[in-house]
């Protein structure tokens, strides 16, 4: 009975871990956290930065 749990366990935790490293192997080969970065992330900081007041006198 208890070996039957422990295989359940490894088994499900095998599992979690193939789908995990497909995902994270897929967003490193398509080049996704660059696209997510470029897309998503950089208009935000564009949009962030272009809003702030500058003062750019030279005493």
């Amino acid at each position: 009975m208890n070996l039957k749990l422990v295989a359940k366990i490894l088994c499900k935790a095998g599992l979690y871990g193939f789908i995990g490293f497909v995902a994270t192997f897929s967003l490193y080969m398509f080049n996704g956290e660059n696209k997510l970065i470029y897309y998503v992330v950089r208009p935000l900081l564009n949009k962030h930065y272009d809003a702030q007041v500058r003062d750019r006198r030279i005493v």
